[in-house]
């Protein structure tokens, strides 16, 4: 019974790391990895989370904050 649970834990583990990847490789298809050099200029694109709560994104913190 022990090494039919180890056996299924096994099978478990196997799918879970095949799924991951599976996921890890969907995620990465639309990021874009960008490695910049000392020195060079780059524009920074920043939202404030106050601006962010004015819009209704979250309606429960809208009201307190």
């Amino acid at each position: 019974m022990l090494t039919e649970m180890e056996q299924q834990m096994q099978i478990i583990k196997k799918n879970m790391k095949a799924t991951q990847d599976r996921q890890i490789n969907y995620a990465n298809q639309n990021k874009l990895f960008k490695e910049f050099r000392v020195g060079e200029q780059v524009y920074l694109r920043i939202k404030s989370k106050r601006i962010s709560l004015w819009i209704g994104s979250c309606a429960k913190l809208t009201p307190r904050f």
